[in-house]
């Protein structure tokens, strides 16, 4: 049987600007599993949203999605077909819960028009206030009445989550979902999901800069930069031996607790422009270990093991 609930292959997507076209990504290909948690890290405009945007089919006008193949649980999507599984059997938690909410309308109200958008079979009001007494928000039949405002940060990321996992749905996609909460409000929002993939078994794309969180959270990990996948492999394989510069650039600039007297090292320099994105590797202008041909060639993957591989032309051998 197979266990893959997820499969994107050769993704490329690119956003029409006044200044030109932007290659947000460039050949990202990944799979997940059923059950499991796949973390995705990079910094601030690696490509991380951008690929989810574009699986999700959300990438509005300007956005132009690309792949070779999209398979969700073995069927092959095409634009119209996703259309149709988001917010039922594909979900997504947005990083900021305020713009995703809309002000003027009950939090009951937006819960429930999910549930009637999808055609559910059941009591809806009563699902709602399950789900909303699920992550923690009570008395849920008052609450249900209240509008965004009156929600802390925390409590409005709890309505999201409430809202993705109303119609059960096989995979979620957490953008950022605990980016500016305090680490108390964090450590619950985690601590939620992380119930929620228990108690329901469904498997889970997690995308954050926060390393410390992929750390914790992760099964498998992807690093992406520049619109491309650097590296891929277990957490332990990732965080127990980065191959790839960037990835050992990112791990070096993150304080450790065991040491916190210990100098970070930053990666200097800046992201790669995306409008005019370099002919090789798109890390070669901040890699202290860069070659000649890292100029002007991207490298192909390299295969350590079945589940760790990493893109750079320093492994491979003349």
């Amino acid at each position: 049987m197979n266990d893959e609930i997820l499969r994107v292959e050769n993704l490329r997507t690119t956003f029409t600007t006044s200044a030109g076209e932007v290659k947000a990504v460039d050949g990202v290909s990944f799979t997940v599993k059923r059950g499991e948690v796949l973390g995705i890290a990079g910094e601030s405009g690696s490509g991380k949203s951008a690929t989810m945007l574009s699986i999700m089919g959300l990438l509005g006008e300007a956005g132009r999605a690309e792949y070779g193949r999209l398979d969700f649980m073995g069927e092959n999507l095409t634009p119209e077909s996703v259309k149709s599984l988001r917010g039922d059997k594909i979900a997504m938690v947005f990083q900021d819960p305020m713009t995703s909410l809309n002000p003027v309308l009950s939090v009951g109200y937006q819960l429930e028009e999910s549930l009637r958008r999808h055609n559910w079979q059941g009591n809806i009001h009563e699902r709602v206030a399950e789900m909303m007494t699920r992550v923690g928000i009570v008395p849920a039949a008052e609450r249900m009445r209240h509008y965004p405002h009156e929600f802390s940060g925390g409590q409005r990321q709890r309505l999201m989550i409430a809202m993705s996992i109303l119609c059960g749905p096989e995979l979620l996609i957490a953008d950022e979902p605990t980016t500016a909460l305090d680490v108390t409000v964090q450590a619950q929002i985690l601590g939620l999901l992380r119930e929620i993939r228990r108690d329901s078994g469904m498997s889970m794309i997690l995308i954050t800069h926060d390393l410390g969180v992929i750390a914790g959270e992760a099964d498998r990990v992807i690093v992406m930069y520049g619109g491309r996948v650097m590296e891929e492999g277990t957490a332990r394989e990732i965080f127990g031996s980065p191959m790839h510069p960037y990835t050992r650039g990112l791990l070096r600039s993150v304080p450790k607790p065991d040491s916190p007297r210990e100098r970070l090292i930053p990666i200097e320099g800046q992201p790669p422009d995306l409008l005019n994105p370099p002919e090789g590797c798109p890390f070669v202008k901040r890699c202290n270990e860069a070659m000649r041909i890292c100029l002007h060639r991207k490298p192909e993957a390299l295969t350590l093991s079945e589940t760790h591989k990493y893109s750079c032309w320093l492994g491979v051998k003349d």
